[in-house]
């Protein structure tokens, strides 16, 4: 077992509960369970973030979530289970809540709690192969145009793939859901019974491919007993990681793929390719990508475009699917502004356009800290949940009911978003303080902005707001800070000299001194000093913080 400290394993767990409360939430479960016959899994989702105890004692401590521990106790029932392509989930989902103990759940006990004395049980026996898959070069694959539909597009397609389709294939080919430990972001960990693993990583590779045609991805796997694997978690995670990489190095792809799909089925709406016009011009190249051999003709307000199989799967799926804006209603339980149908349309009121490229800070050694497959679910999860979280509640805080944006890539940890110039450092700082406070201070994030033109292309953007988010890192890793740092760029006249020349000094900051200076801008809007189109011409505000400790 790892050596750890505490606040690291403060974050991999739910938070503990009294034995007392815990049995009162167990037979609310049972209960619901017993007047409904609905999904048991779907249910238990509800209780990710609620420790499960087997014994009174197991209280004091922190164990994993009832969902978590619930899913593993099936999985290894699975594994075991000889008819593979009947195994009875839901009446192995009613034992685990049971009362009664049998050698399952004393093994996952064990494997908890990592006591010296290992269970006498054929379990440890059992051979398992763990699958790692995981799509890469993600925002290059975003990025091929600057056109919001593609782009759009493309995120509703790395989505659909690595979470639907994903799930899909493991509620079907004799495996159950059960087996996927996590999925999303790009990101795919799952254990499957042993001699699977090769098939299951080249037929998760077609399948990707034939929805995606050029993102970048790959899969590999590791075979391990249960019980190697639970005792060397950490290890074997290392072993596949290394593995997967090995595999991104050298797998080779086509230059002009196609598939025969003639619709994709996402959120389930049908989008149909069907009336897309094929060309017969053998030397045309795409018009949006201008990389490929131009297979169709897309229509656009411009005119038809000449665009690849790829970037025509985009276009289409992007005029029809908008993912980011739908978990926004989900979070805030209202709509955002849906008119939204290029970049220019998301400009402030001096034509400004913001890119806000954020991640968590030490997030690397986190990862690295996880050993167990619990922690593996329960901080994916979390760790998604409170980014999108925080993005979302930050637009809907400072842009009100006419929230104006674009994602184009939130989870996981990762944020690149698009909203218009004014309002990015408001919304940049509540979305670090809201990740920083939802993780109590554990884990905090940077982000850099670049503000400029709203015709200037988000390919350039990305690049100087990526290095911005560098330079905040930098400060926290040379401040030792405890808090989210924000830096910035402006791409207009002279005003990144006023924010970033020695001379101002002012940025990067950290978050609390980024709210004192917000404080100072808002005074100076509300006195007349400074309109709201003008906020980010921030010199304005400088002599006022230099006043500021």
């Amino acid at each position: 077992m790892l050596m750890r400290s505490a606040d690291i394993t403060r974050l991999l767990n739910p938070k503990p509960m009294p034995y007392s409360h815990f049995q009162e939430v167990k037979r609310s479960i049972v209960n619901r369970i017993d007047q409904q016959d609905g999904d048991i899994a779907k249910l238990l989702e509800e209780y990710g973030d609620t420790p499960f105890y087997f014994e009174p004692e197991d209280a004091k401590g922190f164990m994993p979530s009832i969902m978590d521990v619930a899913r593993l106790y099936v999985l290894i029932n699975y594994l075991l289970y000889a008819d593979k392509e009947h195994f009875p989930t839901r009446e192995y989902y009613k034992k685990f809540l049971n009362d009664e103990t049998d050698e399952v759940k004393q093994y996952i006990r064990w494997a908890i709690s990592r006591g010296e004395k290992e269970p006498d049980s054929l379990l440890q026996n059992i051979e398992v192969d763990v699958v790692l898959g995981s799509v890469y070069k993600i925002k290059k694959f975003f990025l091929e145009n600057n056109r919001i539909k593609d782009i759009r597009g493309a995120s509703a397609l790395i989505k659909h793939m690595s979470e639907d389709e994903t799930l899909k294939y493991f509620s079907n080919n004799s495996f159950i859901p059960e087996c996927v430990i996590y999925c999303g972001g790009g990101n795919v960990l799952a254990f499957v019974p042993a001699g699977k693993g090769e098939t299951v990583c080249q037929e998760l590779e077609k399948k990707y491919a034939e929805i995606s045609l050029t993102a970048r991805h790959a899969f590999e796997y590791i075979s391990s007993s249960l019980n190697d694997l639970v005792k060397n978690y950490n290890e074997k995670m290392k072993e596949l990681n290394k593995k997967l990489e090995e595999r991104k190095k050298t797998k080779i792809y086509p230059i002009n793929p196609d598939s025969m799909f003639k619709s994709i089925t996402i959120d389930q709406q049908e989008i149909s390719f069907k009336d897309i016009k094929a060309i017969n011009n053998k030397n045309a190249v795409c018009e949006l990508c201008a990389v490929r051999d131009a297979k169709y003709r897309v229509p656009s307000p411009e005119g038809d475009i000449l665009a690849c199989p790829s970037c025509m799967r985009k276009n289409v799926v992007g005029s029809k699917k908008t993912i980011f804006y739908d978990e926004y209603q989900q979070f805030i339980g209202k709509e955002p502004e849906r008119g939204v149908s290029s970049i220019s349309d998301i400009r402030d009121g001096n034509g400004q356009v913001a890119v806000i490229y954020a991640d968590g800070n030490n997030m690397g050694n986190i990862v690295m800290s996880i050993d167990s497959p619990f922690e593996h679910m329960y901080f994916s999860r979390r760790l998604d949940y409170v980014t999108k979280s925080s993005v979302y509640h930050a637009i809907h805080k400072v842009m009100g009911d006419r929230a104006k944006f674009e994602a184009i890539a939130l989870g996981g940890d990762d944020v690149f978003i698009i909203v218009p110039g004014d309002t990015s450092l408001e919304i940049t700082y509540e979305i670090i303080d809201a990740f920083d406070k939802d993780f109590d201070g554990l884990i905090s994030m940077s982000a850099g902005i670049c503000i400029a033109k709203h015709t200037t292309p988000i390919q350039s953007m990305l690049g100087v707001a990526q290095a911005k988010m560098k330079s905040a890192k930098e400060l926290v890793r040379s401040k030792e800070l405890k808090e989210g740092t924000v830096d910035i760029e402006m791409i207009q006249s002279n005003i990144n000299l006023d924010l970033n020349s020695k001379k101002f000094s002012l940025f990067p900051a950290g978050s609390s001194r980024l709210a004192k200076f917000i404080e100072v801008i808002k005074e100076m809007k509300g006195s007349g000093q400074i309109k709201r189109s003008q906020l980010y011409k921030l010199s304005n505000g400088y002599e006022k913080m230099k006043k500021i400790p």
